[in-house]
């Protein structure tokens, strides 16, 4: 009897979307991103998907009200 293949794919939980815009004047245009715990603890900013430039930028508690102290904890021991 042949063995049976499965795929295993590994998911992440995203925890929430933020919605920003590219900083930079000649684009402007709407990014929505979806972060994980662990991305959010990373988060530093985004590259837009219409300009590909970087956008330097960092949660508040206004994004992410439920995990702000935790954030907020472990971001500042890494």
């Amino acid at each position: 009897m042949p063995q049976s293949r499965s795929i295993q794919i590994e998911r992440e939980v995203l925890l929430f979307e933020i919605a920003r815009r590219c900083n930079f004047a000649d684009c402007n245009q709407r990014v929505s991103l979806g972060l994980t715990k662990a991305e959010a603890f990373e988060y530093r900013g985004f590259k837009c998907g219409f300009c590909e430039r970087w956008n330097d930028d960092a949660l508040t508690e206004r994004d992410v009200p439920d995990w702000w102290d935790e954030i907020q904890l472990l971001s500042s021991v890494n």
